[in-house]
């Protein structure tokens, strides 16, 4: 069957520079981006579901050092917190904890907790994948609202090496070395971070910076024309600093109060280990898979948490065709995880069975639909589903759909109250139905394409705080009646010269929770801009990026009732600049927040002024 033209491979390809100055470790993507979407990856553009993709070029350009700032304004994205060190991902108005991030596949966080952003450099990062809607049946609990799938360093043929550096405000290394045979691929990325960070309660006060180490590793072992071992590992130790709060304050301003000896350690271990083999014909891949995940925290609110899973999955080409070119392909997962608490008396355990097939109905419609069953040993048994389809019309528009259900289960913390037994037994998951319907169209003048997606989501029994202070008990409850987000994301991307490269994306949110109240930390407005200008005849790059946030709501927890109070709007700009010396060596600067704009994104809580970093970066 011959396949539609994906319209992101021929933006990609128009995307590609033919000026003579190359800059190191770009990595330029003229084949369709495969994505890890579902039980079995997918091509982006013939996956119905709404994603994004970041790729390693796109880092590079913008002069990303963190994780965080990569995901700012992104369509359906909301990204603010406390500070650089407790930074929550929302995606499409859901809370922190319905969305799963993952690293190379592995889940970041363990024991059901959410994964908060924190010193996650950019220097090992292949790409970023950003699914949005309902994910469950791929990735099970934690997935309700879309998924974050982080891509370390893949090795490419022969040996590559490189290393990269930056002073400031603090400063940061990282260095990388891959090798690729034609039967093996082995990759090794270490990055140092030191943030000298800036006071979080604003009053000129101790500056509460970020200490951060990690090591990432992954290979691949052909052991046979069929057969492949894998695995990949990671490593991360982190020290970071944070201020104390006053609920006797009377204004936003007095609310956090400096204090030098408040810190914080963390260590996070994540692993997997796989054997995968293909039938002789490749038209059946089997591959079974071990990951470990175990995070731990010191210090305030300490907690020690792991998750295991085990997963088998099989998948079959129903048209005979081998497994990468199937129109017809059946995939099937057992899954057994298991979430562990030092302070749980009991472990949770679930046992999955999923179902997918993706399938070419035309030369024009692409499916996916999956379907999964969760037996729980603590919670309700749970079945989720999905259904996705993109269809590619003559004229080169492609209108793209997906719907799903998806749950997750309630946290360690909401179950136990901060006590040592079940206090909250009576808990239910939260369930969440979404759907969203997208047309993207072709820019051919200016090498480009616009994207409009429509989303709607209904959360039900979602969990809340019903009453206790610190230290607890704390008693939760599930909301009667619906949390309903709804909303629309917009992508833009042109190419208009040569040398020129334009992307912007908005999202408008309209957020509420069953008793029809705005919910805080999800902005109604948010929009996105990226230019980066290649200098004609000369080896250097400028980029700038703008955010505009509005409609951000926060609670004032100092008064009595925390009642909602939205935030005043702001606008951040971030400028960087590369010039090649050489092929290999690049000279680097960055400027976050360049006009010093004053703002908040949690009520007290200060932000980053101005800062100024230059560096060098090198790749062989």
């Amino acid at each position: 069957m011959n396949k539609a033209t994906p319209l992101t491979a021929l933006a990609l390809a128009a995307g590609v520079s033919t000026n003579v100055y190359a800059q190191t470790s770009q990595t330029t993507e003229l084949e369709p981006i495969i994505v890890s979407g579902g039980i079995s990856p997918v091509a982006a553009d013939e996956f119905g579901r709404s994603n994004t993709v970041i790729t390693r070029r796109d880092i590079e350009d913008s002069g990303y050092a963190t994780v965080q700032q990569a995901l700012e304004a992104q369509p359906g994205v909301s990204i603010n917190g406390t500070g650089p060190n407790d930074r929550q991902i929302r995606i499409r108005g859901g809370e922190g904890n319905h969305t799963l991030v993952l690293i190379d596949g592995v889940r970041a966080a363990s024991g059901d907790n959410e994964f908060v952003l924190r010193g996650l450099d950019t220097s090992y990062i292949q790409r970023i994948e950003i699914l949005r809607g309902p994910q469950s049946v791929p990735y099970g609990t934690d997935a309700a609202t879309g998924v974050v799938n982080i891509i370390t360093r893949e090795a490419g043929e022969g040996v590559g090496f490189g290393a990269s550096a930056e002073f400031g405000e603090g400063d940061r290394q990282s260095a990388y070395v891959t090798r690729g045979t034609e039967n093996s691929k082995l990759s090794l990325s270490l990055s140092n971070l030191n943030d000298e960070g800036y006071d979080f309660s604003g009053s000129g006060g101790e500056k509460d910076g970020t200490r951060w180490k990690s090591l990432n590793t992954k290979g691949s072992l052909d052991l046979t024309a069929r057969t492949t071992a894998g695995f990949s590992f990671r490593i991360a130790d982190a020290r970071y600093d944070f201020d104390d709060t006053d609920n006797s304050a009377n204004s936003a301003g007095g609310y956090i109060v400096d204090n030098p000896d408040k810190q914080r350690d963390l260590t996070e271990r994540a692993g997997s280990v796989y054997l995968k083999h293909r039938t002789s014909d490749e038209t059946i891949s089997h591959r079974l898979r071990f990951d470990r995940t175990a995070n731990q925290t010191d210090n305030d609110f300490a907690s020690d948490t792991t998750t295991d899973v085990g997963q088998y999955r099989v998948q079959v080409a129903l048209d005979q065709a081998r497994i990468e070119s199937s129109d017809q392909l059946l995939s099937l997962l057992l899954e057994r995880r298991v979430d562990g608490d030092e302070g749980e008396t009991q472990d949770r355990e679930n046992d999955s069975f999923g179902l997918e097939y993706q399938t070419w109905l035309s030369d024009a419609l692409s499916v996916q639909a999956g379907l999964r069953y969760d037996d729980n040993n603590l919670f309700e048994d749970a079945t989720t589903w999905n259904i996705a389809g993109s269809y590619f019309l003559d004229n080169g528009l492609r209108l793209h759909a997906s719907g799903g259900r998806a749950v997750v289960n309630p946290s360690f913390f909401e179950f136990t109250g901060n006590t040592d037994e079940a206090y909250n037994s009576d808990l239910e998951a939260e369930k969440n139905l979404g759907f969203d319907v997208g047309l993207e169209v072709p820019l051919r003048r200016i090498s480009g394409s616009i994207d409009i997606t429509v989303f709607r989501d209904a959360l039900e029994d979602e969990i809340f705080l019903k009453s206790g202070t610190f230290p607890g008990p704390y008693e939760y409850g599930n909301r009667d009646g619906k949390s309903d987000r709804r909303g629309v994301e917009l992508t833009i991307s042109a190419n208009p010269t040569q040398n020129l490269d334009l992307k912007g994306s908005y999202t408008y949110l309209d957020a509420t929770d069953s008793d029809g109240q705005t919910v805080t930390r999800r902005p109604r407005n948010e929009l996105g801009a990226r230019a980066q200008w290649r200098l004609p005849n000369v080896a250097t790059t400028l980029s700038g990026d703008v955010r505009y946030v509005d409609g951000l709501s926060g609670k004032e927890f100092w008064k009595e009732g925390s009642p909602r109070k939205e935030l005043p709007e702001f606008t951040v700009v971030n400028l960087a600049a590369t010039h090649s010396l050489t092929d290999h060596v690049d000279l680097t600067a960055r400027v976050t927040n360049a006009f010093d704009e004053d703002y908040q994104e949690v009520w007290g809580f200060a932000t980053r002024g101005r800062a100024a970093f230059v560096g060098v970066r090198t790749s062989w």
